[in-house]
């Protein structure tokens, strides 16, 4: 395992790289964190060039659409409960714009990974520790996969991953 600061991007040339949720929402859609952004951008360019091979999965893409979509509840209107506002028109309308955007630029650069789970890899998964269900599945698709995990989520420091990230918190 081995924690890369973005600037090290150059030295994972030739990896398969798996872009975490929080990521293409930096990279897609203005969060108002402007130095991650502007830092995912750069290092996402950079693999671009360099050839690395990207990757995401359904999970990935689910949490995605469910963050963004939140993100423009609370721009839009917060004082509908979330339920009402993604029925409403301008739910509808906002989830439309998301699939599009996906559709355009993040289903046409990235390759999409997944992994059928057994039974027992599921009970794995249940066990309470410092990742969230869907975080320990990407663990064992990138462990299974060799692939170097690019995310900004602290939750993944222990994870025995490589991980790509601008996040400070990892390397503490």
């Amino acid at each position: 395992m081995a924690n890369y600061k973005l600037q090290d991007v150059t030295l994972l040339q030739g990896r398969k790289i798996f872009i975490d949720a929080n990521v293409l929402i930096y990279l897609f859609w203005p969060t108002g964190s402007h130095h991650f952004e502007q830092n995912y951008a750069r290092v996402f360019r950079t693999l671009l060039r360099q050839g690395n091979v990207l990757y995401i999965d359904f999970l990935v893409i689910s949490e995605v659409i469910n963050r963004v979509l939140r993100i423009e509840h609370s721009k839009l209107n917060s004082g509908l409960s979330f339920k009402t506002f993604r029925d409403s028109q301008d739910g509808k309308d906002a989830l439309d714009d998301i699939h599009t955007i996906i559709k355009g630029n993040i289903l046409n650069r990235f390759n999409i990974e997944g992994k059928i789970f057994s039974n027992q890899e599921i009970e794995y998964l249940m066990v309470i520790n410092d990742l969230d269900f869907v975080d320990k599945a990407t663990v064992s698709l990138c462990s299974e996969k060799s692939m170097v995990l690019l995310t900004n989520d602290r939750d993944f420091k222990n994870s025995g991953l490589d991980i790509l990230t601008g996040n400070p918190h990892i390397f503490n």
